[in-house]
């Protein structure tokens, strides 16, 4: 199979990267400990907030030096139809109720939950990292630069399989693997149609917002849904309404990306295998 100049990573490599980001990242968290020990510092969100930031451009440097700078072939910001933009933030808060149950499968241990807790904190920190620049960074990874280049060496289906596992391996637990994992399938799809990183960090921003603010109004201790209903009736009626709505703004989806073909020029994968 003939692979077009630039195309990096294949899987192998895109391997590489995520053991490379676990080193860093476990690097730079225990030389924040140090520095919070040292200075005395109680609140750990600022320096969670400086060690995921430094691992996360150490990491995307690392990939754009093994893509020798081709960063215009990479980063595509490609315009879509306005249309998407409200479509896109509904879908993606009808996606979050629709997939309450699917947080719900394991449960969390008690300690884990106080370490979560502990390093995501209802500050302004907190709210950057997993609001801002949390989706920016992690888009620019994960689907500016690994799938994309998957795109480029592997059929879609495989592209987009890989992508969103190695997405839901990221958060580097199981209790955020399984919901990653489908946002990711959901992303790589959105992604392979656009050809547009603007339309994931949306809906990656949107996600992320929402969840924090239902944290940041009724505290770390709610993990479900379910928590926030009195009834269980009222709760089941609230999650099929959510589906519902995620089912159509799906449907639209389809229909509105499929009708725009050229949103996406599919010569810059020449092969799939």
């Amino acid at each position: 199979m003939n692979i077009p100049n630039g195309s990096y990573p294949s899987l192998k490599q895109a391997w590489v990267i995520f053991a490379i980001f676990l080193a860093v990242s476990i690097g730079t968290a225990l030389l924040m400990i140090i520095i919070n020990n040292l200075a005395g510092i109680e609140n750990l969100s600022p320096g969670n907030f400086v060690a995921y930031n430094l691992s996360m451009l150490f990491v995307i440097w690392f990939a754009w030096r093994n893509m020798k700078g081709k960063v215009e072939k990479v980063f595509h910001f490609n315009k879509i139809p306005t249309i998407l933009y409200p479509l896109l933030v509904v879908l993606t808060l009808s996606m979050a109720v629709a997939l309450d149950p699917v947080t719900s499968l394991i449960p969390m241990p008690e300690k884990i939950q106080e370490i979560f807790e502990m390093l995501s904190k209802r500050d302004i920190w907190t709210f950057l990292m997993v609001g801002i620049t949390g989706p920016i960074l992690e888009e620019l990874l994960f689907r500016g630069v690994i799938l994309d280049g998957f795109l480029k060496r592997y059929n879609p289906g495989k592209a987009i399989f890989w992508s969103a596992f190695l997405f839901g391996l990221f958060h580097l637990n199981p209790w955020q693997f399984v919901p990653g994992f489908i946002i990711g399938l959901l992303l790589g799809y959105i992604y392979l149609k656009t050809r547009s990183l603007t339309t994931v960090i949306l809906v990656h921003m949107v996600n992320n917002t929402f969840s924090y603010l239902i944290m940041y109004i009724y505290g770390e201790d709610v993990y479900s849904f379910m928590d926030l209903f009195s009834k269980r009736g009222d709760y089941y009626f609230f999650l099929v309404g959510g589906t519902i709505i995620f089912l159509a703004c799906i449907f639209l989806l389809y229909q509105i990306l499929n009708k725009n073909p050229q949103l996406w020029i599919l010569d810059s994968r020449i092969n799939s295998s």
